[in-house]
C-alpha cells in the first residue's frame, strides 16, 4: 500500500501505518497520518482526503502560524480541528526567530543547526508537548480514528510525534528513523528549496542572511531525531519515558496497541 499520499497543496502527506512491530504484529493502515500545513490544500486534494475518513486533525504548529496559514477545511463531514501546539507563542520565539533574531546564526550554519537541535531536545523535555503527547495518546486509546497530526513542515514536530506513537506501538527503532527520515525526500529535498528559502529571506525585514545558514531549518537530519530519541533512552525507553515523563496511565497505552495492531 503507498504510504505517501501525493497532494497539489501538500508535499509531506503520508499514512505512517503499516510498519512491523517487534512482537510481529503491524500498524494499522489508513488510521495514522502525517503532513505538513493544509492551508494550501486545493478541492482535488479534499476530494481525495475525504475517502480515508479523517476525523481529527491536531494541528501542532504555535497559534500565530495557524492564523498566519490557516485550515479550511470544507464540507459536511470535514474532521475536527484540534489546537495541540507543542509550543505556545507566549513561550518565547520560535525556532525560526531565533535564528532570525541571531546575527551570528543568521550566517553561520553550526549554528542555526544547534538551535535545531536546542528544539528536539525542548519537545521531549519541557512540559508543553509532554501535555500533548498525554493528549494525543488519551484520544488514541478512545478511538478517534483516523487521525492527522501536522505542523508546517510536517517534519520537525510532527515527525517527533509521530515517532513516539510508532516507538509506543512497539516499531523497531531504525524503522521510526527510517519513517522520520521520509521528510527529507518529500520536503527537505524540494527541488524548489532555494526558492524557498529566497521567499523566507525576503518576507523577513531584518538584514542580509547567508542562505547556506537557513539550510538546517529546512533540511532533515537523522541527528534531529536522535536528540529526541535520546531523551527517551535516558528515560529508559519509550514506556518509562511515556508513563513517567509524560504522565501517560499505562492502561492508556494498552489500549492504544490494541486499537492500532493487528496481528
Amino acid at each position: 500500500m503507498d504510504r505517501h499520499i501525493p497532494l497539489e497543496g501538500a508535499s509531506n502527506f503520508r499514512d505512517f501505518g503499516g510498519y512491523r512491530t517487534e512482537d510481529g504484529r503491524a500498524v494499522a493502515w489508513r488510521r495514522l497520518f502525517r503532513s505538513d500545513k493544509l492551508s494550501e490544500l486545493t478541492p482535488n486534494d479534499y476530494a481525495r482526503l475525504s475517502d480515508h475518513g479523517i476525523r481529527r486533525v491536531h494541528d501542532l504548529r504555535r497559534e500565530s502560524e495557524s492564523q498566519l496559514a490557516p485550515t479550511a477545511w470544507p464540507g459536511p463531514n470535514a474532521p475536527q480541528i484540534a489546537r495541540s501546539p507543542l509550543f505556545l507563542d507566549e513561550a518565547g520565539p520560535s525556532t525560526f526567530q531565533k535564528i532570525a533574531l541571531d546575527a551570528n546564526a543568521r550566517h553561520d550554519a553550526a549554528l542555526s543547526r544547534a538551535i535545531m537541535l536546542e528544539m528536539y531536545s525542548r519537545m521531549a523535555t519541557e512540559a508543553g508537548p509532554l501535555a500533548v503527547y498525554r493528549t494525543i495518546f488519551s484520544e488514541l486509546a478512545e478511538g478517534t480514528l483516523p487521525v492527522l497530526y501536522h505542523c508546517s513542515g510536517g517534519k520537525d514536530r510532527t515527525g517527533v510525534t509521530c515517532a513516539l506513537i510508532l516507538l509506543a506501538l512497539g516499531v523497531p527503532r531504525e524503522n521510526v528513523i527510517e519513517d522520520f527520515m521520509v521528510s527529507q525526500v518529500l520536503y527537505g529535498a524540494d527541488k524548489n528549496m532555494k526558492q524557498r528559502i529566497s521567499q523566507v529571506v525576503s518576507m523577513t525585514p531584518i538584514g542580509h542572511w547567508n542562505e547556506e545558514a537557513l539550510l538546517p531549518i529546512f533540511v532533515v537530519e537523522q541527528a534531529y531525531i536522535e536528540r529526541a530519541l535520546g531523551h527517551v533512552d535516558e528515560a529508559g525507553g519509550i514506556e518509562p519515558f511515556l508513563t513517567g515523563k509524560a504522565g501517560i496511565a499505562p492502561e492508556t497505552l494498552a489500549r492504544v496497541r490494541d486499537t492500532l495492531l493487528a496481528k
